[in-house]
């Protein structure tokens, strides 16, 4: 049975740990030959995964490296000294660790090398993933073998003949680090370059060679290609590591600094991949890809998190939150009722008004009406909830509901920002024209500050009021569009609502000319003579609009002016 997880070795072992003074490995004893002060030591804990294969294989790793090294020159950390520090430490002695933890364990094995790794039993036997690691940091590693096969003998074997390939590399690995602490980063270069031509799978002397062409980013030769030279390394490394930790950092660096934004979010991404178990790793990739733009690559990190976390609130606001981002409206909704399921007190107004926004741009007006009336129905004094209830109602064509919703919230506070300009909006869908107008004074009244806004909301409906008076010629359209446009130069005088006056009121000229010819009434010939007057007053004005067809307006109108002046005379007796 495994132990319960640790972060670490704990440190008042060491002590203890230390003070363990124990026999060399069988292997070894059989040799009668004694380690050397230069003898490198590599450590062998149990595979994590399966329990008895996981044991068995580091057995087998173990006895391999004694048979196949002369200890002057490796030697493997004897089981027994392993079982009896991880029991000094609190674990049990077939412990399976995870890498920090080997790490920590290497440190008081003194321990110059780690293979690590995972064995998964299979219906054929067993899939192995080995490695190797410098135990500074488990992310200084080289991968060994993938196999699967029935004998964890034969699997130990190939594990330590790649061992020792890779082996190779570690000098030249170690002459480059000290370059690129001596400030020698050609020296460094050269170096790990040694090394792969060793071992040409490296990745640690490739690791290195990354770390020393990025040293000139900070040197005199800053503006050259290190950053090329970086990311063409990361990539060789990333094809025999794809989860190197460090290789992935590194070429988000130089992506970063080449402002190459979308490999530099694939890096990121990379990064979050090889380190699947830091959730505060992952939370910083989530931040950055939603600052970046880039939301939707965040989506799979942010569910995962959540199930890797669940009843955590956190990580569902962060779902929810990334989704929005993202513009997944429908899932958005769903992960936010998810969200104050797990915190009710995360139901404030900002959460409804979210939902909504969500709901709203999914053209879900109904559904983002009930959000509406369940954020009233908690916060029944906030007017705000009650307009965008209104305004989702209209949408949803529940006219009389949005109506009601509007005059509660007047109620609630007569100068409610929005509710009287909704109303507008109700009384506009009515064809309601001087309800409209009424409530856009009523709008001003309330804040003075709207009126650029309603008067260009009224010049907007007066346009389109005369375009369908234009298509059905009926008076009563043209008369519809005066009457707004009228109220909107009224409220903000402006060039483009007296253009539309004047061509608005031509059009009731040109309807009263005709009909005076079989009417011979005086209303026909007073009406022609009002809209002839509203044509006189706006069209000069228009010419800043349109100078050709205000010229053509202006000069029929007089011949209008003196056939309405006639008729006037004729039959208003």
């Amino acid at each position: 049975m495994k132990a319960p997880h640790r972060s670490a070795l704990p440190a008042i072992a060491l002590a203890a740990a230390l003070a363990v003074s124990l026999a060399p490995s069988v292997a070894s004893a059989q040799r009668q030959q004694v380690p050397g002060p230069d003898t490198k030591r590599v450590l062998v804990t149990a595979f994590r995964g399966d329990v008895e294969g996981g044991v068995k294989l580091a057995d087998e790793i173990r006895n391999r490296v004694a048979s196949s090294f002369n200890v002057k020159q490796l030697m493997a950390t004897s089981k027994k000294e392993i079982e009896a520090n991880l029991t000094q430490s609190g674990y049990r002695a077939d412990s399976a660790l995870n890498p920090n933890d080997i790490k920590e364990l290497a440190k008081l094995v003194r321990a110059d090398e780690v293979i690590d790794g995972t064995v998964t039993k299979t219906a054929s036997g067993y899939r192995v993933n080995a490695r190797m690691f410098l135990p500074r940091d488990a992310a200084l590693a080289q991968p060994l073998v993938t196999v699967e096969s029935s004998n964890l003998g034969d699997v130990a074997k190939q594990v330590v003949s790649e061992y020792d390939n890779a082996r190779k590399q570690l000098k030249a690995n170690q002459d480059c680090e000290n370059a690129i602490r001596a400030g020698k980063p050609a020296d460094a270069i050269a170096a790990a370059r040694r090394g792969i031509a060793d071992y040409p799978k490296a990745t640690l002397s490739r690791l290195c060679l990354a770390s020393a062409y990025q040293v000139y980013k900070t040197t005199a030769d800053s503006t050259g290609p290190w950053k090329d030279s970086v990311i063409a390394v990361t990539r060789a490394i990333t094809s025999l590591d794809n989860q190197s930790k460090i290789a992935y950092q590194l070429q988000y660096d130089a992506y970063k600094a080449k402002a190459d934004t979308t490999n530099a979010l694939k890096a990121l991404v990379g990064l979050m991949s090889a380190d699947p178990t830091n959730s505060t790793l992952r939370e910083q990739v989530i931040a950055e890809l939603v600052t970046s733009g880039r939301p939707e690559i965040a989506i799979p990190t942010a569910k995962q998190l959540v199930a890797d976390n669940p009843g955590d609130p956190q990580y569902a606001r962060t779902f929810w939150l990334v989704l929005n981002a993202a513009h997944s409206y429908k899932d958005a909704v769903a992960a936010g009722q998810a969200y104050v399921a797990l915190d009710s007190s995360a139901a404030d107004t900002n959460y409804f008004f979210r939902q909504i926004s969500a709901l709203q741009a999914d053209s879900a007006y109904a559904k983002a009406a009930e959000f509406a009336a369940a954020g009233s129905a908690k916060f029944p004094r906030n007017t705000s909830l009650l307009i965008q209830k209104a305004s989702n109602e209209r949408r949803a064509g529940q006219l009389p509901a949005a109506k009601a919703s509007l005059e509660r919230a007047l109620q609630i506070d007569p100068k409610a920002v929005g509710a009287n300009m909704v109303l507008a909006q109700l009384a506009s869908d009515a064809g309601n024209t001087d309800e409209m107008i009424k409530y856009v004074k009523a709008d001003i009244a309330a804040d003075p500050t709207n009126k650029d806004r309603d008067a260009q909301f009224l010049l907007i409906s007066g346009g389109a009021a005369y375009k369908a008076a234009a298509a059905s010629k009926k008076p009563e359209d043209f008369t519809k569009a005066l009457t707004l446009l009228k109220a909107s130069d009224e409220i903000k005088p402006d060039v483009n609502a007296k253009y539309l006056q004047g061509v608005s009121a031509f059009g009731l000229v040109q309807h009263y000319a005709t009909a005076l010819q079989a009417s011979k009434t005086c209303a026909d010939a007073k009406a022609g003579q009002d809209a002839l007057l509203t044509v006189n007053v706006n069209m000069p004005a228009a010419g800043a609009v349109d100078a050709n067809t205000a010229k053509q307006i202006l000069g029929a109108a007089g011949q209008y002016q003196a056939f309405f002046d006639a008729s006037a005379k004729r039959y208003c007796k």
